[in-house]
C-alpha cells in the first residue's frame, strides 16, 4: 500500500470548511454524479473488485487475462439515479482522452437523469482540472462539485466499503 503524505494545516482547514459547508446539503446529494478511474491488473482484488461489485449485474462488465498479465483502466460514474456503464480506457490518460470519456459516457447518462440539474464530482487528478477539461465542462454547462485537496475519494471505487 502506498504511503500518503501527512495533511498540511491548510488541507485540514479546507477539508473541515468543505464538510461544514456541505453538512446541510441534504437532498442535493441526489443530484451529484460521482466518478473515478481505477488502474490495475486483473488480479488486483483491492481495486477492480470494488468497482465490479457495483456493476455485477452489468452485461459485458468483465475482462480476461492473457498469459503474462497486463493492466486495465476502468472509468465509472454513479448517482442516486443510477450508474454509467463501465468505460474501459486505452493507455495512459490525458486531458483529451478524459474529455472523450466524458463526452461518450458521462454526458449521455447525465442528460438522461436530470438534464442540467446535476453536479459532477471528480477527484483532484491533474487531467480533471486541466484548462482543456475545465473549458469542456464549462462549454457543457456542467457544475463541478468542489473537492478539497488531499481528500479521500467518495466515489465508485470506495462505495462498496460504505
Amino acid at each position: 500500500m502506498a504511503l500518503r503524505l501527512p495533511l498540511s494545516k491548510l488541507h485540514i482547514i479546507k477539508r473541515l470548511q468543505w464538510a461544514r459547508n456541505h453538512m446541510s446539503y441534504g437532498d442535493k446529494w441526489m443530484t451529484v454524479l460521482f466518478s473515478d478511474e481505477k488502474n490495475g491488473n486483473s488480479m488486483d482484488l483491492t481495486g477492480i473488485s470494488n468497482i465490479g461489485m457495483i456493476y455485477e449485474k452489468s452485461p459485458g462488465a468483465f475482462f480476461s487475462r492473457q498469459s503474462g498479465g497486463g493492466s486495465v483502466m476502468v472509468w465509472a460514474a454513479f448517482s442516486f439515479s443510477g450508474q454509467v456503464g463501465l468505460a474501459f480506457l486505452d493507455g495512459r490518460q490525458n486531458s483529451p482522452k478524459y474529455i472523450e470519456t466524458l463526452e461518450n459516457h458521462l454526458m449521455p447518462f447525465a442528460e438522461n437523469i436530470g438534464g442540467r440539474n446535476w453536479q459532477y464530482q471528480q477527484d483532484d487528478a491533474p487531467i480533471h482540472y486541466s484548462n482543456a477539461t475545465k473549458n469542456y465542462l464549462n462549454s457543457k454547462n456542467v457544475a463541478v462539485l468542489e473537492w478539497p485537496p488531499m481528500s479521500p475519494d467518495l466515489n465508485v471505487s470506495n462505495v462498496s466499503l460504505i
